[in-house]
């Protein structure tokens, strides 16, 4: 009997202890608080009004082939071919000029997009906003939603509105 009991004393004894040891885990959609706050930022807006100019420029010279091309066919349905010989030198100049305008504007976009994911003044605040939140409800482990080891959670664990919300405010 008094095994039993010292045995029953013991456990409650440990209770405590391993409490203390339970990790808490949060989770947060990450894409979301993304998508609220990237589309603000300076560096952001700059990629997006460098794809506009690309985009405007390349209309423009698209049509500028297109008008030359008309052209063309217009001096060849008269039978001048010296100028439309001279037109079609005109559009090989221009799509050459497109080709490499395009290759270039990419490696451009693609190396800014890069940097911009890399080197983001936003997602570093994200991140210290998360952290934050996480050590002030006690958590230790804080996983993406879209974790696809991640099966079941509970709406309590996640922390994506107070995060949100900590962002807003300190934007505003």
């Amino acid at each position: 009997m008094k095994k039993i009991l010292l045995i029953i004393l013991l456990s409650l004894a440990a209770i405590p202890v391993f409490s203390e040891t339970i990790t808490k885990v949060a989770v947060l959609d990450y894409s979301r608080i993304l998508s609220a706050f990237y589309k603000d930022s300076q560096a952001v807006r700059e990629l997006e009004e460098m794809k506009n100019q690309f985009q405007q420029e390349s209309n423009r010279i698209q049509s500028e082939i297109s008008l030359l091309e008309e052209r063309k066919l217009n001096a060849e349905n008269d039978g001048n071919n010296t100028k439309a010989l001279e037109l079609d030198n005109q559009i090989f100049e221009k799509k050459k000029f497109m080709r490499d305008y395009i290759r270039v504007k990419n490696s451009q976009l693609t190396e800014l997009n890069k940097n911009l994911s890399q080197n983001n003044a936003l997602v570093r605040e994200i991140i210290q906003e998360v952290e934050f939140v996480a050590e002030s409800g006690g958590y230790s482990i804080v996983l993406k939603k879209t974790d696809p080891n991640l099966l079941w959670w509970n709406f309590e664990v996640d922390i994506t509105e107070q995060v949100l919300q900590r962002l807003m405010t300190k934007m505003r």
